[in-house]
């Protein structure tokens, strides 16, 4: 075995060892290069209280093994992180953010208003005429198309319920490792679809979807993306605009920007650019559960391709 695929093993061993107030640990009887994806219903369960915690909830990750007994591949896996407050012995906190540091209170929603004159006439500007490439149209003589359209302006909607809601910030862990391959994975755009199903009768506005990363290669280094872009769910007024990391050239991972009714169901999706190539995820997002309630999470896009379908290649190897 190499020392980078030891250095990530004993990144997946921290992780199950020390991720949470008390941790299930599971793994299979024989090794996994036999026996390939082991479901969770096929593993066995452990437990193993974390270094320096206090019990909390009971936590069962799943695990794949070699013959050695190692986690080699802990399939995409996700659950609450609410209540402890877990360090490992490296210093690490496993458990993201502090919930108490995470603003998960609503903004009023924003609606789009028709600027007037003193006598109730839309006041209008002449704006330069683009075609879908965004480029300006031009007439023969290379002047630039105008045409006028009516000014708006942006203004919080009145909902003054909003100042008198309460908030309580929630979180779930999302939990992933591949070291089996001894390679890095690629994967960008939407890589994990978060489900949240809408509280009725309550106040509109912008609830925030915090987003807290702990990354890896499989050299064992820690990947710490260029820029963390938290996500919106918008219930009620107008439409929110869609996230837009065009302008970014880093690894970027950011957060879907949403519309969403009291009373229904919402998909959030968690997306990512210019990947440099991950072996483990280890990550965070955080919700207001006074507004909404975590349904179901899944991996999705080219993620879920490689994290549906594990390969852990043939035995010795």
């Amino acid at each position: 075995m190499n020392t980078l695929k030891k250095r990530l093993i004993s990144l997946a061993l921290l992780t199950c060892f020390a991720f949470t107030s008390a941790v299930g640990c599971s793994s299979n009887d024989s090794s996994s290069s036999e026996k390939g994806y082991t479901s969770g219903s096929d593993v066995q369960n452990g437990t193993a209280a974390a270094n320096n915690a206090s019990p909390a909830d009971d936590v069962t990750i799943a695990a794949i093994t070699n013959e050695e007994g190692n986690p080699i591949i802990m399939p995409i896996q996700s659950g609450s992180i609410s209540g402890g407050n877990v360090t490992a012995d490296n210093g690490m906190n496993l458990n993201g953010a502090d919930p108490e540091s995470v603003d998960s209170s609503p903004e009023p929603a924003t609606e789009s208003v028709t600027v007037v004159d003193e006598n109730g006439e839309p006041v209008t500007e002449s704006v330069e005429v683009t075609n879908a490439s965004g480029e300006t149209v031009t007439e023969a003589n290379g002047q630039p198309v105008t045409e006028f359209v009516p000014v708006t302006s942006i203004s919080k909607a009145d909902n003054a319920s909003v100042e008198n809601y309460t908030s309580n910030t929630q979180g779930q862990y999302i939990l992933w490792v591949d070291i089996s391959k001894d390679e890095n994975f690629f994967f960008n755009d939407q890589f994990i679809k978060v489900t949240f199903k809408i509280k009725d009768n309550i106040p509109e506005g912008d609830y925030p979807i915090t987003l807290v990363t702990d990354f890896s290669s499989i050299s064992g280094v820690s990947i710490e993306p260029d820029k963390v872009v938290n996500g919106t769910i918008r219930v009620g007024g107008s439409k929110i605009a869609a996230a837009d990391v065009s302008s970014e050239s880093g690894f970027v991972v950011y957060g879907d920007n949403v519309n969403a009714k009291p009373g229904e169901e919402v998909e959030f999706y968690i997306n990512c650019k210019n990947n440099p190539g991950l072996a483990a995820i280890l990550m965070w997002f955080y919700y207001d559960s006074n507004a909404m309630d975590f349904v179901d999470l899944e991996s999705v896009g080219e993620f879920g391709d490689i994290a549906a379908n594990p390969s852990t290649g043939k035995k010795g190897q």
